[in-house]
């Protein structure tokens, strides 16, 4: 018995690098938006990108190395348990790792070209 081929576009991509499963950083912002005024979820630490960047740049930069989960966890506001599994809020927590590892790279490769982010409303 042969296995029926799978149509042109009908086959998922494998996610095999934390780049596959994060969401861009314009959709964290939202993401850590939302959550941060509902009701019913646990709110994070960092409410905004610029809170995030500055807190991940903190954890980059500090005396002492952390497990993710120490820290990424209540910063955003999601339990351990969501490092296990492909749902939005890994997603979240991918995107966060990434945001680290990049400014790790440029701290220890080209100090004076950090910059920490502001995201700026509209009005200023």
């Amino acid at each position: 018995m042969t296995k029926p081929k799978q149509g042109r576009g009908t086959r998922k991509a494998r996610k095999t690098t934390m780049a596959d499963y994060a969401m861009s950083f314009e959709r964290l912002g939202q993401w850590i938006s939302k959550r941060a005024r509902s009701p019913t979820l646990r709110h994070p630490r960092a409410t905004s990108l610029s809170m995030l960047d500055g807190a991940v740049a903190a954890v980059v930069a500090g005396p002492v190395s952390m497990a993710s989960e120490e820290w990424v966890c209540p910063l955003l506001g999601v339990d351990p348990d969501a490092f296990n599994h492909d749902t939005e809020e890994f997603s979240a927590i991918a995107a966060t790792l990434m945001r680290h590892n990049a400014i790790s790279e440029t701290l220890s490769t080209r100090p004076e070209s950090f910059e920490p982010l502001f995201v700026r409303s509209p009005d200023g």
